[in-house]
């Protein structure tokens, strides 16, 4: 789980990246893709608080 959410912060900041270079739609669609990615590790982040409590 930690690697999991090592690997999507990484997703998430080549996304944000990727859409600095861009406009228009093609900058939305690569922002929305960092938007799931940082949900994604939001809900990997709480598993792991989860299995750290027990």
């Amino acid at each position: 789980m930690a690697q999991a959410s090592d690997l999507l912060r990484c997703a998430g900041a080549s996304a944000c990246e990727a859409g600095n270079g861009l406009s228009g739609h093609a900058r939305h669609l690569v922002l929305s893709a960092m938007h799931l990615v940082e949900l994604a590790k939001a809900y990997v982040d709480k598993s792991l608080d989860g299995l750290t409590t027990h």
